[in-house]
């Protein structure tokens, strides 16, 4: 799998390295599509439900809670941009329908800190249309929310953070997963020991990520965003 490789500068390329189940999970999700589209909503829930794992939770909430500052411990940095009033910032400050089109097409549909495989909102959304119990997602709290359509949750992500002054382009966007842009929170790459992802590009390494495109084939063609990275 992925190591999370702390370099001499004490650096590293994501929080924690991703566990087994989350690529287990991505592999139940895709025959999950595949049983869907094939007509077979039995089997699809079946696997749905397989797919979410609480082992897979506790990683993550490890993570973005907070609830182990071994994982994102704040560390002091010198030199870094202050933080801007709200009116001050750059705008606007998410990303246009086109941006995210045109990040996912650069990035593909893997975190570009951890490597893990992602799925965006609205293919989630969908399976949680149709399967409501089984991709289940039904409130604001961790435990109310499908534990491997939580972790592959698609993010948009900036490097500079936005309440420093990060610009929403294309050069200060990455694609990201929610563990590595909710644990990150306010801070900067380097105040919580990680890498710039534009400077130190990952490459993910599971069996499965050539031919992972987000399920992006549950929704119709003309909804579909593509990788120029699936092969």
């Amino acid at each position: 799998m992925i190591t999370s490789n702390i370099g001499s500068d004490g650096l590293r390329d994501c929080f924690r390295d991703p566990i087994p189940e989350i690529f287990e999970a991505a592999i139940l999700l895709a025959d999950a599509a595949s049983a869907h589209l094939k007509g077979d909503p039995e089997r699809a829930d079946g696997l749905l439900r397989a797919a979410d794992m609480p082992i897979i939770g506790e990683w993550l909430d490890s993570i973005w809670l907070g609830q182990n500052n071994s994982y994102r411990a704040i560390r002091k940095v010198s030199g870094l941009p202050p933080v801007l009033p709200k009116a001050d910032r750059p705008k606007p400050r998410a990303a246009s329908p086109a941006m995210k089109q045109a990040l996912v097409s650069r990035d593909g549909f893997h975190c570009r800190l951890c490597g893990i495989p992602l799925i965006r909102t609205e293919v989630r959304r969908t399976l949680n249309r149709l399967y409501p119990e089984a991709a289940r997602w039904t409130g604001i709290k961790a435990s109310e929310q499908h534990r491997g359509l939580q972790v592959m949750w698609l993010q948009y992500d900036h490097v500079v953070v936005h309440s420093r002054g990060g610009e929403t382009s294309m050069e200060n966007l990455v694609v990201t997963c929610s563990a590595c842009n909710f644990g990150r929170d306010r801070y900067m790459m380097s105040e919580v020991g990680l890498r710039d992802p534009r400077t130190h590009p990952r490459s993910p390494s599971w069996s499965g990520w050539l031919e992972w495109e987000g399920l992006e084939r549950i929704l119709p063609e003309e909804t579909r965003c593509h990788s120029a990275l699936v092969h």
